[in-house]
């Protein structure tokens, strides 16, 4: 079986930290300097690749994985 988080880059995994700790994209893109349709392209890609379908499942999925508490 494969782990779903282990698919994401090194760049999707700090951008679904900081959308787990409930960062917006503008957030993030200043905290990255990077722009805000490079975050949404993150955001939807690891959506994508964890198969979830809002921010709030990426929280509980954080939760689950114990990388947020």
């Amino acid at each position: 079986i494969v782990d779903r988080y282990e698919t994401l880059s090194d760049r999707e995994r700090e951008v679904f930290q900081l959308i787990a700790e409930g960062k917006t994209n503008k957030d993030i893109a200043a905290l990255l300097f990077i722009s805000t349709s490079t975050v949404e392209t993150h955001r939807a890609r690891i959506m994508d690749k964890l198969d979830v379908h809002s921010a709030a499942e990426i929280v509980l999925y954080a939760v689950h994985r114990g990388i947020i508490r």
